[in-house]
């Protein structure tokens, strides 16, 4: 048996807590998975998964065994990337995670270039919204907006997360622009919202940048930053959006902005976007060459 192969499987499967996903994720039939988890099994002569015809679950041994073969695989990548820092070349896969817009937006354009000055690199991009654990995913690298959080994990600034307040031409034909946050009472609000919460607007106040609280009314609210940029061209309204995203529509006089004068405050803009590794990372050329590759292409947008 294939030791190392068989805890990559079993951490997959004790992740997923399915053969079938955890074979997505490898490249393996579900056969093939439950043979490797019944030969790891019966060479450490315990039951490390309790299955039944619904779901699967970790045993408590299982579950020690779990933690035991995360720290054990990444101790072995640490010394993957440790030897491979003497090659004069990065190489290997590399695994990159992004929030989905900014992904699609600003990281997705920029691959062809990176793997063609990249050869021997073999890049998987993960498109999400939710909180990435880069040991459980056996992710190399993370673009995270807002509070990082976990101090165990080294980051590096990519830039600021701007966000401004923004409306088509047309929606201000017949109406005052807002001169004030206040004014906004008097205006149709696109807002963003996940789970049926409701999202207060937050500016700074020029002279004192004391904090001004907005709860925005309207009659359009979605969890897609790009819906509410669509509807904001349209004409539907003003919205909040991250400057990234609307940067050519400003340009182009397709949006117009507003409030210039009170910037947004929040936590995420104060926090900023930044990439996330793993300290055992800290010598990887391929992730270092990924965040030189997007910070040198994307990083004059999120100043």
């Amino acid at each position: 048996m294939d030791m190392l192969g068989a805890m990559r499987v079993f951490q997959k499967v004790a992740t997923t807590l399915s053969f079938t996903e955890a074979g997505d994720l490898l490249g393996l039939a579900p056969s093939s998975v439950s043979r490797q988890i019944d030969a790891l099994e019966e060479h450490f002569g315990v039951k490390l998964l309790t299955r039944t015809t619904r779901r699967l679950s970790l045993t408590e041994a299982g579950a020690a065994c779990k933690a035991q073969v995360d720290n054990l695989l990444a101790e072995f990548e640490a010394v993957n990337e440790s030897i491979a820092a003497f090659g004069d070349e990065p190489r290997g896969r590399l695994k990159v995670s992004s929030p989905r817009v900014f992904g699609k937006r600003l990281v997705a354009p920029l691959v062809p270039d990176f793997l063609e000055a990249y050869p021997r690199v073999t890049l998987e991009l993960s498109l999400t919204d939710d909180y990435v654990d880069l040991v459980e995913t056996d992710t190399d690298v993370v673009i995270r907006i807002g509070a990082l959080g976990d101090s165990s994990l080294v980051s590096r600034p990519l830039g600021r997360y701007r966000r401004v307040a923004v409306c088509a031409p047309s929606y201000l034909r017949g109406r005052e622009a807002p001169e004030v946050p206040a004014d906004l009472a008097r205006h149709n609000c696109l807002r963003y919202r996940r789970s049926g919460e409701r999202v207060a607007w937050h500016f700074a106040r020029p002279d004192s940048g004391e904090t001004i609280e907005h709860l925005p009314q309207g009659d359009f609210f979605a969890n897609d930053v790009e819906v509410l940029l669509g509807a904001a061209e349209s004409g539907l309204g003003v919205a909040l959006l991250p400057y990234w995203l609307v940067r050519e529509h400003l340009d182009t006089g397709a949006l117009v902005q507003l409030l210039r004068d009170f910037p947004l405050a929040s936590t995420m803009q104060a926090t900023g976007i930044h990439f996330v590794y793993l300290l055992n990372r800290r010598q990887s050329r391929k992730v270092h060459a990924f965040m030189d590759h997007v910070s040198g292409r994307v990083g004059h947008l999120l100043t």
